[in-house]
């Protein structure tokens, strides 16, 4: 038996009921508190700035047209399992409006939809 109630519920960070990991850190030797997660470990200042160009470009979309049905983003992979080159095409109706590419998923999907952003600023379609 413990001596604290915590500690019957977590363990490392995880909860014993599901498995789940808690806010109060990872367990396996990083800081992650107040978001510095492996940066901080690492001896690196700060995580690298984000830029949220799919939600930008969702936003844009509901602003512009109230709606976002018209977007598709379409992704393929190639190369070997384990160097994977990801393509990501943003579609919105039936015209391209942004491509793009890279080493992980997520980086060709914002690099699409800052395009396709760009892009359909520029555009004076109406759908």
């Amino acid at each position: 038996m413990s001596r604290y109630a915590h500690d019957q519920n977590y363990h490392n960070g995880r909860s014993r009921r599901s498995g789940q990991q808690h806010a109060h850190g990872r367990g396996d030797g990083f800081n992650t508190q107040r978001g510095q997660g492996e940066y901080a470990a690492l001896g690196q200042q700060s995580a690298p700035a984000q830029s949220h160009y799919r939600m930008q470009l969702n936003n844009f979309l509901q602003h512009r047209f109230r709606s976002t049905q018209g977007l598709q983003l379409n992704s393929s992979s190639s190369g070997p399992e384990h160097a994977l080159w990801w393509t990501v095409i943003v579609y919105f109706g039936d015209c391209e409006y942004g491509r793009g590419e890279g080493v992980t998923k997520a980086a060709a999907t914002e690099i699409a939809c800052q395009i396709a952003l760009q892009a359909l600023m520029q555009s004076r379609i109406s759908h």
